[in-house]
This record gives C-alpha cells, structure tokens and sequence, in this order.
C-alpha cells in the first residue's frame, strides 16, 4: 500500500505547513463565529416570542385607552392601531434578522465541511474538528 492511500493513524507524525496552519485557524474563527451566530438568534427568538406575547395582549386592550409603546429606553403613548403596526413591524423584522442570520450560519457550515475534508485528509486521527457535547 502507497502512502498516499492509507490512512493517518494516531501516532503518525505529520508536518504541519502554513497552509495547514492556515486553515486550522480558519476553522476555529469559523466555529467561533458559528457559534456566535447561534447565541445571537437564539436571543432574536426570544424577543420574537415577547414582541408575539406583547401582540396576543394587545388584543385584550381597550380601543379607546393610549398604550404605552417602549422604543429603546422611553415610552410614548399612542392607539391601540399603531402600536400593533409597530408590534408587527417589529416581529417582521426580528424574522428577516433571523433568517438572515440562518442563512450566514449555513454557508459558515459548508466552509467548516470543506475545511474538516480537508485537514483529516492531511491529519486524519491526529486532528479533531468534532464538538464536544457540554
């Protein structure tokens, strides 16, 4: 068998060259990011599902009593119409971040798959790129 056909076993010393170097460090600003990514949407969702309980109150509301709306650190006071256009609009636009945010985290996972092909073709089983359940 031809060294380029077996497979790396543990043990086997094998150079580590800028490039591997390279995409190593890659990988972990990759997963880190990934990760990131996941911590971000799922606090998006949360406020998705308070902005959606705030919506299901608002339909309790008087028609004739002002709501208080919260922007930032203030409050002002307006209809029970336009605060549900802005509940709305605000929910719609917690989905777009969210899907937008999806959507970075899958072409981060399609570079992460190419670089794990990658350096356990060079490394084999002196590398893992697998995560550790907490």
């Amino acid at each position: 068998m031809g060294a380029n056909t077996r497979e790396k076993e543990a043990g086997d010393d094998v150079e580590v060259r800028p490039e591997d170097q390279k995409a190593i460090n890659s990988f972990g600003r990759l997963n880190n990011r990934k990760h990131d990514i996941e911590d971000e949407i799922k606090e998006k969702q949360s406020l998705h599902d308070l902005l959606d309980d705030a919506s299901n109150e608002m339909i309790l509301a008087d028609e004739d009593e002002p709501v208080r709306y919260g922007f930032g650190e203030c409050y002002f006071e307006c209809n029970k119409d336009q605060a549900e256009e802005l509940l709305d609009k605000q929910k719609e636009d917690t989905l777009k971040e969210i899907a937008v945010l999806n959507g970075e985290i899958n072409g981060i996972e399609d570079t992460l798959s190419g670089l794990k092909t990658q350096l356990y073709g060079r490394f084999g089983s002196n590398i893992n790129l697998e995560e550790t359940p907490a």
